[in-house]
């Protein structure tokens, strides 16, 4: 049997994880699969998931998801909810999905402000999704949107029947399977706390800090500057006179936390690292670090894991 490349399937464990969370917060004892890897076969989510729908109904299904804003830190988690609204949340979203290599996918509609049509689909012409799978991942995706702090999130599905709405589920009427549904946010998220800065809020150091602490945003000059309080010309030229360009200062920010979870030799895995990093694909995470610390991740994650 052909072994998943290191890490390729980290989502599935985290879901698994998030699983074992919501079912004993309500309650329910049905065993889940766990994995030492990053690896859980889909055939053993598919089974447990389609036991919890068979014997508790689709609210059990999406109540899981209720778990995840008091679970133990997860990476994965935390870099989606550092996002800073809901664009950038089905973004951060997208590039989780191209990480994965997961068999589905969420297709995703700008259909208003903070609004999106939401389609749970296969991958590549695969096998559809089973429904209690999409009911678990459009769930997620309505509990994330209030964990990043946007304001009165509703989950309808395509006939307008409210499934989510004030931080309260409804049973959904799913005989007929999911399709789309639409996933809204009124209001603008709560603004993000500012990051202490020392006496010179300019310096590469300070500015490096931010960028670590969300590697996963598409960072700009204009961004930075605004996370400062100065112009994006006056950035600019401070990094110039500092002889530090802003795509080099977001690389050694990428670079510098891949290298920090490289260490911790049980740590995340290398697919996941790359995610919770900042960069585009896997291909873009052994390239750059490769390229920036001369040894590929798994050679150093081999040097200095520990």
């Amino acid at each position: 049997m052909t072994r998943p490349v290191e890490g390729t399937d980290f989502a599935s464990a985290a879901m698994m994880r998030l699983v074992a969370a919501g079912l004993s917060r309500q309650g329910i004892s049905v065993p889940v699969p766990t994995s030492a890897t990053a690896h859980v076969p889909l055939v053993a989510k598919r089974n447990v998931l389609g036991e919890i729908l068979a014997g508790h109904g689709p609210l059990a299904i999406l109540s899981i998801a209720d778990a995840a804003p008091s679970m133990a830190p997860e990476p994965v988690v935390q870099a989606l909810t550092q996002a800073k609204d809901m664009p950038d949340l089905m973004d951060r979203w997208h590039r989780l999905e191209r990480f994965s290599h997961g068999r589905h996918r969420i297709a995703s509609d700008l259909v208003g402000a903070n609004s999106f049509r939401l389609t749970h689909q296969a991958r590549d012409n695969g096998p559809p999704p089973t429904l209690a799978e999409s009911l678990l991942v459009l769930g997620l995706l309505a509990v994330l949107s209030e964990m990043i702090g946007s304001a009165a999130v509703t989950l309808t599905d395509a006939t307008g029947a409210v499934w989510r709405s004030h931080g309260k589920w409804h049973c959904p009427d799913v005989k007929q399977g999911v399709g789309s549904v639409n996933l809204t946010a009124t209001g603008r998220p709560k603004a993000a706390a500012k990051t202490a800065t020392g006496p010179d809020p300019d310096a590469v150091s300070s500015l490096r800090k931010r960028l670590v602490a969300d590697p996963v945003r598409r960072w700009t000059v204009a961004g930075l500057a605004a996370e400062t309080g100065a112009s994006s010309r006056t950035l600019q030229r401070r990094l110039t006179e500092r002889s530090v360009s802003f795509s080099r200062l977001v690389t050694e920010a990428r670079v510098e936390v891949a290298a920090t979870h490289l260490c911790k030799a049980n740590g995340p895995g290398l697919a996941e690292i790359g995610f919770i990093s900042g960069f585009a694909d896997q291909a873009h995470f052994a390239r750059t670090f490769s390229r920036a610390v001369g040894t590929t991740p798994s050679g150093y994650r081999a040097d200095f894991g520990q």
